[in-house]
């Protein structure tokens, strides 16, 4: 490998806003005996970095930290190279080894997350300790076999985020050892607190009430019998512990639409279930699973930017795709590029495809929507726009057993008024994923080496380490219709589409994919005409 540089340079953010955010040169010095220093050698640019750059030391995952004297080097979808390896770890690591990283990470119970707490990938290296190495799922990092490109080895992270939400798996009983309430009438049958009291092993509390009864404190498990006032519905829902399940049996047939915080579905884990009967052990079971179905009828919601545009990768690239696949998008560069990207690779699967253009249509795009499925309803509605109203619209479109995909999350506490009768009276679910797990990228991983995955398709814009700024502001303006990518070791190379460097360099255009899309060929050329600074290719 090439002899490293003295310093290097990293991009830190001091406080909120983007005038906190500086690049700075630090010493590069050996690895300490646990440590590895690794070549980043492309990170994408996520949604979830501009929500750091917003809210700076107030951030969730950064809470507590004074970002003045400890800064955060953001970046979470990270492909590195081993440059140096600790003394102790020589036996483990090896220089010249590709890695990408699984960003959610836990080290002795605590959460240490890489691009939040954990220093991140916009840096030209960057040092991995025992938080990544040996944490408390063992280590965070899986190898990538040296003929995948950079960008494609980064973007498998969001790539296993959308993975993670069909992958979701609800709890089938009762936590054990968890604390849970029934409500129901005097009257119900006594098998119901039997049933609660000991499926799932035993409970640290079980506490009885009868509707219009609150109880203190929150719940792993509350069960519901029979009707119940909005109001009182609503106090129910708040008690709910993270991850908690809230199952309503026999609701009878008229709708109650109540307040439901749908920002706990995605972000706390909270499972709606039911049953049309009295019987908690169906309403726990699910028929299905979070997987589109087979030869149904599925609708994604915003679409046009690049988590929704993977979605739809994925989608056409199962084995048993829908039948039917509704696009909603405003009109505009990214409504014609999902126009470009899947309309014709639809037709060739045998799938029937329909862009909406939410924009044009306004309100009349949930029945457009509606009419598409002959009145059917779509037995999957995947939700990649974070705005409440559009989960209240979306909600009553679901066909009987259907499932809505909250993919995008709205904060905590945020309300949408539905009808959750439908949950037990017809089968319909709601969930949410936030983050992914190991197993989820080295799925991706896996299905990338294997071909029968191309991360780095979604690729809009690349540049240089310098450019991260006007990076993270064409994120958050949607200034590209895709993923935008940082390449820390091209120097020179300003913030570019895909588009305007083809034009700029006819030698690169032959090698995208139809002429537009980014592939390793192409970032292989790109660094022969930039020129990494320390002899890193793709």
């Amino acid at each position: 490998m090439p002899p490293l540089p003295d310093r290097y340079r990293r991009w830190e953010l001091t406080g909120p806003g983007l005038d906190h955010l500086r690049l700075v040169e630090r010493r590069l010095t050996e690895p300490e005996p646990h440590q590895l220093l690794v070549r980043i050698d492309a990170c994408g640019i996520c949604f979830s970095d501009i929500k750091i750059v917003n809210l700076g030391g107030d951030h969730p995952r950064l809470q507590g930290r004074d970002l003045a004297r400890h800064p955060v080097v953001m970046g979470h979808e990270t492909a590195m190279t081993v440059v140096a390896v600790g003394s102790a770890l020589r036996d483990r690591f090896a220089p010249g080894e590709r890695f990408l990283v699984q960003a959610d990470a836990i080290y002795r119970g605590e959460p240490m997350a890489f691009g939040y707490r954990l220093d991140g990938g916009f840096s030209e290296y960057q040092y991995l300790g025992p938080e990544l190495l040996d944490g408390d799922e063992g280590c965070y990092l899986l190898p990538v076999s040296p003929d995948q490109g950079y960008a494609a080895a980064a973007l498998c992270e969001p790539w296993a985020c959308v993975e993670a939400s069909y992958r979701y798996r609800p709890r089938s009983v009762p936590r054990p050892g968890g604390r849970r309430w029934l409500i129901a009438p005097q009257d119900a049958p006594d098998r119901l607190l039997v049933w609660l009291g000991t499926t799932g092993g035993e409970p640290r509390s079980l506490v009885p009430s009868s509707p219009g009864e609150l109880r203190d404190g929150s719940f792993d498990d509350i069960v519901l019998v029979g009707r119940a006032r909005p109001d009182f519905l609503r106090e129910v829902l708040r008690r709910l512990a993270p991850g908690g399940v809230f199952a309503w049996c026999s609701p009878g047939p008229e709708p109650i639409p109540l307040r439901v915080d749908v920002g706990s579905i995605h972000y706390r884990g909270h499972w709606m279930a039911g049953s049309a009967g009295v019987d908690p052990a169906a309403a726990y079971r699910w028929e299905r699973s979070a997987e589109l179905r087979p030869g149904g009828s599925a609708l994604f919601v915003g679409a046009g930017g690049p988590l929704g545009q993977m979605h739809l990768e994925r989608a056409l690239s199962l084995p048993e795709p829908p039948a039917q696949i509704v696009v909603s998008q405003n009109g505009g560069p990214r409504f014609e590029d999902l126009a470009l990207r899947f309309t014709d690779r639809a037709r060739r699967r045998g799938i029937r495809f329909t862009l909406l253009d939410a924009r044009a249509l306004g309100e009349e795009v949930y029945t457009a929507a509606w009419d598409a499925t002959g009145g059917r309803g779509f037995d999957d509605i995947v939700v990649i726009v974070p705005r409440v109203e559009v989960i209240e619209r979306l909600f009553p479109l679901l066909a009987r057993g259907g499932g809505l995909n909250l993919f995008a999350g709205v904060a905590i506490g945020s309300e949408a008024v539905l009808d959750l009768t439908r949950v037990a009276r017809e089968g319909v679910r709601l969930w949410g994923t936030s983050g992914s797990t190991i197993a989820d990228l080295r799925e991706i991983r896996d299905r990338m080496e294997a071909g029968a995955l191309r991360p780095d398709a979604v690729v809009a814009a690349v540049g240089g380490l310098a450019s991260l700024r006007e990076g993270l502001e064409a994120v958050r303006t949607s200034r590209f219709v895709g993923k935008t990518v940082i390449y820390p070791h091209l120097r020179d190379l300003p913030l570019m589409a895909i588009s305007e460097l083809a034009e700029r360099h006819p030698s690169l255009r032959e090698r995208l994919t139809d002429g537009r899309y980014w592939n390793r060929e192409a970032e292989a050329e790109l660094f022969r005409l930039y020129g990494a600074t320390d002899g890193g290719s793709g």
